[in-house]
């Protein structure tokens, strides 16, 4: 990338620094980019093994192992910054437009209007310092106009036209010697009503210059205005473009070139079925396989028609990469254990650091060194969901809806701040539609060791998830850390040398390949602790050319912050379907016994033992706990029940052998059953009217010969590293842990 990504910070802004680290997940004996941005030049940096997770607010125990193979030192920092907006490019070429002119054919559908605030490009081959080439743009006020380039002059048009928002228009204009003509007619959708076409046609002082080698982009251009060329593009689109083509305007009506956007659609690549060669490639991952201007609802799944699907929707605020200035590149030892790692960056003389995750998978070297035989599978398609969040400060939600208390931390407010470098896919872009695309090629801000939820106000995601990797150590028995990711790709391979596996807090997201690698694993007999919530709840894709990005379809049932049209459900990265793994016919029950059932912002409850539970077939695994003590009183967040929970439901496909052991006890109002579970009429839906919202801890034992223990909260963590981890949770999860060991043994 160019070192445009660095420039000087805004006046007034506050001392920071932040980064990422490429590949965020390494192998040991590889390499890592340290791509970093800092308002301070005098910085320090080191790499650290995170193994000590918080103790909820207080993070003054959370001394990380500095890796002493790894070198450290000092280096010049810079800010840096990213460049959001996706496009479509078709690199420097000449069409063969001659002196007859050309004929141009593109339709699209504007998702914001006047409302963008700036120029839209739809299309543009224009070149400012040779004013020539034409652009299809809508003005700051929402109007279509046509730029034409005339050797001396660049010319505007206009169509004094203004898209409805979120419907189709078709746009033709013809450039002739010194003749624009032009139509736009609006596309209807089923029987609506539309306007009638708009039509003009426009002299210009000269012939245009149209002719020649030209870089023709979609949904942006190099053209800030008609006089201001710019080095990267701008003027991003906010909408869908499909079907364009290009022709020569004589009678023959030659094709020159013609995009298909609905092939190739699992790539980067936009291919020209004119045969003249005119492919291209998109910037910053816009969104494929969403209906086009021909969908007409006979069929939702772009893999079984070959119309309907010729769009691309792309967005001001899409990113896939920052592209930021490498700072360190770092040499991992071949003998680095897996694990959760940091690079500290911290400025010389002043109480500023950051600590910028990465993860090292094992090898079969590293683990047989380590003896592990249990191995802790960490979150990362999770991780890249949640990255940089916007909820509370982008969904406007409504206190009496969302009654959630927004609790700031550092890391809310850099991500205020940082827009440029991103979204999740719990936010909505500019145009409201949803962020079905979340990317680890830039600096994920509350993926970070301290971080605490805003609405929860305890450590979540990654940091809650330390405090597992904690008792691990204390543990001492031998364990690898392993990602979602080496699951995607390796399957039940990545997990076969090992005797029993362990989730983390909230293993929500899985890709058909990672979740059968789990599902495989059981059935070999591996042992399963989930020792999570909500998890294998969402499915998710990952594209095969780009393992650092994460697609997410939403739809009909399962909390979420959008809905996607029916029509734009299934992936573009594999042609499967989106939507909840509950919804494919896999709930999580089949895996884990239990699924997720409801969630709330309030305390977190204790579970009470049951009468199954109290049997004596499982008394190793309540040895040490009273039979009647409540089991996770206490915890980051109230009880060891809480956040999301998952319950057992054989209707759903929890085993018939799987027990309920113990279950929660007095959820109070601020949990909310999901949509999911809920049939009309849709009532008893808060904690103190139903005890379907409620956790449980069950055990099966699987044909493979394993067995699988689940305990349904996301907050059953923060309850185990409560008072450094002097409780009965961590007693419970000890017990079950050692008992699955021994069992290999």
């Amino acid at each position: 990338m160019s070192a445009s990504t660095i420039t000087l910070p805004p006046q007034g802004y506050p001392p920071e620094i932040t980064g990422y680290v490429e590949p965020w997940i390494a192998s040991p004996g590889g390499n890592i980019d340290v791509k970093v941005s800092s308002t301070e030049t005098d910085l320090q940096y080191r790499v650290v093994r995170l193994i000590h997770g918080p103790q909820g607010e207080n993070f003054d125990g959370m001394i990380q192992e500095t890796v002493a193979d790894i070198s450290r030192g000092n280096f010049t920092g810079r800010y840096q910054v990213a460049s959001p907006g996706s496009y479509a490019v078709i690199p420097q070429r000449d069409y063969g437009i001659r002196q007859d002119g050309v004929y141009v054919a593109v339709s699209f559908q504007a998702h914001l209007v006047e409302e963008a605030t700036h120029v839209q490009t739809i299309m543009s081959t224009l070149d400012v310092p040779s004013k020539s080439g034409f652009a299809a743009v809508l003005t700051e006020q929402g109007y279509a106009e046509l730029w034409v380039g005339t050797g001396s002059s660049i010319q505007v048009v206009p169509t004094n036209f203004k898209p409805v928002m979120k419907e189709w228009t078709a746009l033709n204009f013809t450039i002739q010697a010194d003749s624009v003509s032009f139509e736009l007619t609006p596309i209807p959708s089923f029987s609506q009503k539309v306007e009638a076409p708009v039509t003009g046609s426009v002299k210009l002082a000269e012939n245009a210059k149209v002719q020649g080698t030209c870089v023709l982009t979609f949904a942006a251009s190099y053209a800030e205005s008609t006089n201001k060329k710019c080095e990267k593009p701008v003027n991003f689109f906010n909408g869908r473009i499909g079907g364009p083509e290009l022709r020569s305007s004589s009678s023959e009506g030659v094709v020159l070139a013609k995009w298909d956007f609905a092939l190739a659609m699992t790539t980067e690549t936009i291919v020209d079925i004119s045969k003249n060669g005119a492919e291209g490639h998109l910037v910053q991952a816009p969104t494929r396989a969403v209906s086009g201007p021909d969908w007409s609802g006979a069929e939702s799944d772009w893999t079984k028609t070959n119309k309907g699907y010729d769009a691309i929707h792309f967005h001001e605020d899409d990113l896939d990469d920052a592209g930021w200035e490498t700072d360190l590149s770092l040499s991992l030892p071949s003998t680095l254990r897996s694990g959760a790692y940091a690079v500290v960056v911290e400025a010389n003389g002043l109480a500023l650091k950051d600590f910028i995750p990465f993860f090292v998978r094992p090898t079969e070297s590293t683990s047989s060194a380590l003896g592990a035989k249990v191995a802790y599978i960490l979150s990362t398609f999770t991780y890249l969901a949640y990255a940089n969040e916007h909820v509370y400060d982008r969904m406007h939600l409504q206190p009496e809806t969302y009654p959630w208390i927004v609790k700031k931390d550092k890391h809310a407010y850099k991500i205020e701040r940082r827009l440029d470098v991103g979204l999740s896919c719990y936010d909505i872009h500019n145009d409201r539609s949803g962020v079905i695309h979340s990317s680890a090629k830039r600096p994920i801000l509350n993926l970070r060791p301290d971080y605490l939820s805003w609405n929860l106000h305890r450590p979540r995601g990654l940091s809650a998830d330390l405090i597992l990797l904690e008792f691990l150590e204390r543990s001492g028995i031998p364990y690898d850390v392993v990602t979602d990711h080496d699951l995607h790709v390796q399957g039940e391979g990545a997990l076969q040398r090992y005797q029993t596996v362990l989730t983390g807090s909230h293993p929500e997201y899985h890709t058909v390949e990672s979740l059968f690698a789990y599902m495989n694993y059981v059935k070999a007999g591996g042992n399963l602790m989930y020792l999570g919530g909500n998890g294998f709840y969402w499915s998710c894709a990952i594209p095969s050319e780009n393992l650092h990005r994460v697609e997410i379809r939403r739809g009909d049932q399962g909390v979420r912050a959008f809905t996607m049209p029916g029509s734009d459900r299934v992936f573009s990265a594999n042609g499967q379907i989106g939507l909840l793994w509950r919804t494919r016919g896999l709930a999580a029950n089949r895996l884990v016994g239990v699924g997720c059932c409801a969630g709330g912002s309030g305390p977190g409850v204790p579970y009470k033992r049951t009468d199954a539970g109290r049997d004596k077939e499982f008394s190793w695994m309540f040895q040490g706990i009273a039979e009647d003590e409540l089991l996770g009183t206490e915890g980051f967040g109230g009880g060891a029940s809480g956040d999301e929970i998952d319950k057992c439901d054989h209707g759903l496909g929890s085993p018939p052998n799987a027990v309920v052991v113990a279950t929660s006890v007095g959820h109070p109002d601020e949990f909310g059953i999901f949509p999911e579970e809920v049939e009309y009429p849709m009532l008893k839906t808060v904690g103190t009217q139903t005890d379907e919202i409620r956790s449980d801890i069950t055990y099966y034992e699987a044909g493979g010969g394993g067995a699988v223990f689940s305990v349904g909260s996301i907050n059953w963590l923060n309850s185990l590293g409560w008072n450094h981890f002097q409780n009965n949770i961590a007693t419970l999860t000890d017990n079950v842990l050692r008992e699955f060991v021994r069992r290999h043994t």
